[in-house]
């Protein structure tokens, strides 16, 4: 049984349920409570089932579910495919908010565990695509080019815009001396390289370099994005502070967030959950969890 703070002079008074008979019903849930009320002639007892689960209003009261430990004692009873239900109702500001109970590195963990769209979302709404791509360690942007949605035309696209500096750079890598051709006759070189050494010269470039041909490809291509790996989109986070990287998290919807708390224990999930909006749980309940409502008690 459920055993909720319940305020007993709500019962008395609407119900007609004296409180020495209150003191022998404990550990009862209320139905049981009102079932043996009822067959003792209490009219008003009879009739309260009906009322509790039809009017969501009558419930909230009953329940005082207006206290967030009854609606936590409520939900910690739910299993975890019931709490996501539950936690698809709350606002993203109280998903964030319910975060916000997570160290930083707990964040970033479940930010991993975002799909790469909403990741990206996230990233793109909060930062210039040139700044996520400097702060980025390259083992990330070489990461990135081994991407099987990327070809040589694509590169060789992106390539047009490098600064020829740094394409004179990579081909003095590449061939161990000094480059003075033009970019137009070093991108002919380019094309005619077979697959292993276009990709062998695409990561000799530095990491200026890297960042303008990734930047470029991004432009033309921007669903290429989600080709970074959850660990390279949440390095640019690994410098704020928490309540910085939650901000950036309020460009998601509540579908989006939920992407991050789906792995949570029910326990932290039932904690987040108790900020729904009390007279918005009692419609729920009343709804879709009849027998719960049938296991609530009162904590005497």
């Amino acid at each position: 049984m459920i055993s909720l703070d319940i305020d007993l002079s709500y019962l008395t008074r609407y119900y007609h349920i004296g409180m020495d008979a209150l003191e022998k019903y404990r550990n009862k849930s209320i139905r049981e409570i009102m079932v043996q009320e009822a067959e003792q002639g209490n009219k008003f007892a009879a009739d309260f089932l009906i009322k509790i689960t039809s009017d969501p209003k009558e419930l909230a009261k009953v329940f005082q579910l207006i206290n967030p430990k009854n609606r936590y004692l409520i939900l910690i009873n739910m299993n975890k495919e019931d709490l996501t239900k539950i936690m698809a109702l709350l606002k993203p500001q109280e998903l964030i908010l319910g975060l916000s109970i997570f160290t930083k590195e707990g964040i970033l963990e479940l930010m991993k565990e975002m799909d790469a769209e909403a990741l990206s979302v996230v990233i793109l709404k909060n930062m210039d695509i040139n700044k996520f791509l400097k702060v980025l360690p390259e083992e990330f942007l070489d990461e990135f080019f081994k991407s099987e949605k990327l070809n040589k035309n694509i590169l060789m696209k992106g390539m047009e815009e490098v600064d020829e500096t740094e394409l004179q750079k990579m081909m003095e890598k590449i061939n161990g001396q000094p480059c003075y051709e033009d970019k137009d006759s070093i991108l002919q070189k380019m094309n005619k390289m077979d697959d292993k050494h276009f990709a062998d010269a695409i990561l000799s470039m530095e990491k200026r370099g890297k960042e303008q041909l990734i930047g470029n490809v991004l432009k033309e291509k921007p669903d290429l994005f989600e080709e970074f790996s959850p660990e390279a989109m949440i390095q640019p986070f690994m410098t704020m502070e928490k309540e910085d990287i939650l901000k950036c998290l309020t460009v998601l919807n509540t579908e989006e967030l939920m992407t991050m708390t789906d792995e949570l224990p029910q326990e932290l999930m039932a904690l987040i959950a108790t900020q729904i909006d009390p007279q918005v749980f009692a419609q729920v309940l009343t709804s879709e969890f009849k027998d719960v409502i049938a296991d609530c008690g009162i904590n005497i």
